[in-house]
């Protein structure tokens, strides 16, 4: 019986909630595969057709968890004419609300898989380039109505937001304020000053500044720099042979 493309992801839901649960419960190392599958409701060997490992799983939880939060804000009223603060920080409260009910399990989860850069950059990619697309797609609609100016290396203002994106859970996972009101005000603040920063052209500008800083105090000193690496080059020569003189010397 060939099974449907929503039950595919309805079992793939459930393995996920499954996991999140004994995980949860008994912590992310005792939890197995045999016993996830048990609670999803399918065969031991079935799990292995939509996850290869556990590890997996904890990406996908990560994965649907962005999907679900872009979707949620978009559904938000009014949304559609949100500045670019203003959606960053819809974006950044639905994400905390929706981690709300798992706190728990991303206490126990969130660092291990967002600073897995190392040794598991494959997985995490996919979830860093939907924040990536996510933060761009709304970085050139507010630069194409004005709001904020033309800038460069546009990219490099993604990696910025996905690292503040990072340091706001974990600030939210140690807060003990009431209602995370600290946190609230954290990411406020924070938001206010980035897109202020952003509307000024100030990064622009510093590039420009580092531009002609490379352009006339380093390159008009290469050839200064060059002859210092090749007289530290004939020094270094001059030691080792001397080392290697005194050696055969002492034979």
């Amino acid at each position: 019986m060939k099974v449907s493309k929503e039950q595919k992801l309805e079992t793939r839901q459930a393995i996920v909630r499954a996991a999140v649960d004994i995980m949860t419960e008994k912590g992310i190392k005792p939890a197995t595969m045999r016993h996830i599958a048990k609670t999803a409701g399918i065969g031991d060997a079935t799990i292995y057709n939509y996850f290869p490992a556990k590890e997996d799983i904890l990406y996908a939880y990560y994965e649907d968890h962005l999907e679900a939060c872009t979707a949620k804000t978009a559904t938000i009223p009014g949304s559609e004419t949100f500045n670019f603060q203003e959606y960053l920080q819809a974006f950044l409260d639905t994400s905390l609300d929706l981690y709300l009910a798992d706190r728990e399990f991303v206490n126990m989860s969130f660092k291990d898989i967002f600073f897995s850069m190392s040794h598991n950059f494959n997985r995490l990619k996919p979830i860093r380039d939907n924040f990536f697309s996510l933060v761009q797609e709304h970085l050139n609609k507010a630069t194409a109505s004005g709001e904020l100016p033309g800038m460069m290396f546009q990219e490099i203002i993604g990696r910025l937001f996905w690292d503040f994106y990072v340091v706001a859970v974990i600030y939210w996972l140690s807060d003990r304020s009431k209602g995370f009101s600290n946190t609230t005000v954290m990411i406020d603040k924070s938001l206010d000053l980035t897109c202020t920063v952003l509307k000024s052209g100030l990064i622009d500008k510093f590039f420009d500044m580092g531009m002609f800083i490379f352009k006339n105090h380093v390159l008009s000193r290469m050839d200064l720099i060059r002859d210092q690496v090749h007289t530290a080059t004939l020094m270094k020569e001059m030691i080792l042979g001397k080392l290697h003189e005194r050696s055969h010397s002492q034979k």
